[in-house]
């Protein structure tokens, strides 16, 4: 896969000890399938060896948050890293926000909580238009974003002094 848009530089050296969890809706398979690609590929370009990209499955958005807690709390795994990805896609009901908000809220105290960067690729969207822009084929793909944040943010976690 062809990534257009450059991934943030990191050393090879730093990136190839790295382990990342990617944990993934299954809802809206096919956009957070690309989302998902263009994450792996721009974590294999930093230097990210294969084996160390872990990835994990759930039904849909709702459920992400469980599986990042026992990732995060796992001492056996250790991961430095999780890039959570999934698609909400607005309906008729206040359902979107509900699932929206509280998969939010819920991942951003996991990652205060257990000292590990959590991306938050999980598009809350208006309708399928807009998740297809952002889960798409090319350089607009969220999962780029995803993997450079969190492969940044382990870079200035371990910049500060103990």
């Amino acid at each position: 896969m062809l990534i257009n848009q450059q991934p943030a530089t990191f050393d090879k050296k730093f990136a190839r000890k790295l382990r990342i969890a990617i944990v993934r809706a299954n809802y809206h398979h096919e956009l957070v399938t690309n989302l998902e690609a263009f994450a792996r590929a721009t974590l294999l370009t930093a230097g990210v060896h294969e084996k160390n990209i872990k990835a994990f499955e759930v039904p849909g958005s709702w459920e992400i948050p469980i599986l990042v807690q026992k990732i995060a709390e796992s001492k056996k795994a250790k991961f430095d890293g999780i890039i959570t990805l999934g698609v909400i896609v607005k309906g008729e009901t206040f359902h979107f926000e509900l699932i929206a908000n509280e998969v939010t809220s819920a991942l951003m105290q996991l990652s205060i909580d257990n000292h590990v960067p959590i991306a938050f690729e999980i598009l809350a969207v208006s309708n399928i238009q807009h998740a297809q822009a952002r889960a798409g084929k090319d350089t607009g793909n969220k999962g780029i974003e995803a993997a450079n944040a969190v492969l940044q943010t382990i870079l200035s976690l371990r910049r500060i002094p103990k």
